[in-house]
């Protein structure tokens, strides 16, 4: 079993890799499961390994419980590891657990494809062994806790940002400053000018910063 030293993320600020790990597998086959399974207890992890068939069984999984790690077959009897990814990512619960495709063969573009749209690594079951997966367990959870956090970080900015730009607008010498400012660069347009800054609130600050977000916008991997 990991020690406490051992189970926790080098990232700052980043919670260490809990000591019961929580998964979810989807694959339809009995005999990739039972193998899957296998593996799992050869880890030296800490695993409750949940086990589903499809997708639809995977939602109603998902829907009740709260998982550290998901891992999905990419070839399934009606869709596929991408689509069962988007069922993931749009559950409350469960958007922000580690996640893991596993797959029967090598192709690098299917390895490609999955990191780029959302999975954290990527397994191919003919070169699976137990160490494989231990590392690709501890790497996709400590990887989704560190964009979690990441994404907790932007959020307090965001609204630390925007607490400051209230503050501001409220302010009269800089309400006087800007208003100087713009009415230098919009010359013969003051009416208009002075109707849209008594109308200037907290909601057009929200919409400024999510203009701003527009161009920040990026997957972590």
């Amino acid at each position: 079993m990991l020690s406490a030293e051992e189970n926790r993320s080098s990232f700052p600020g980043v919670p260490p890799v809990p000591h019961d790990i929580r998964a979810l597998l989807l694959d339809d086959s009995n005999f990739d499961r039972a193998r899957i399974r296998r593996l799992s207890r050869k880890t030296e992890l800490s695993i409750h390994l949940d086990e589903v068939e499809n997708i639809e069984a995977m939602d109603l999984a998902v829907a009740r419980q709260n998982y550290d790690l998901i891992l999905i077959d990419y070839r399934l009897p009606v869709g596929d590891g991408m689509q069962a990814l988007n069922h993931v990512m749009q559950n409350e619960r469960n958007k922000d657990a580690g996640r893991i495709m596993i797959t029967g063969d090598d192709a690098r573009q299917t390895a490609v494809q999955a990191l780029r749209g959302g999975y954290h690594d990527f397994l191919t079951k003919e070169e699976m062994d137990a160490e494989g997966l231990r590392d690709a367990m501890l790497n996709a959870v400590r990887v989704a806790r560190q964009q979690q956090q990441l994404m907790l970080q932007a959020t307090q900015h965001r609204e630390f940002v925007r607490q400051g730009l209230v503050a501001a607008l409220q302010d009269s010498d800089v309400q006087s400053s800007v208003v100087s400012m713009v009415r230098r660069n919009m010359a013969g347009a003051n009416d208009r000018f002075n109707e849209m800054i008594s109308r200037f609130d907290v909601a057009d600050v929200d919409a400024l910063l999510a203009g701003l977000d527009d161009e920040d916008d990026f997957v972590f991997h």
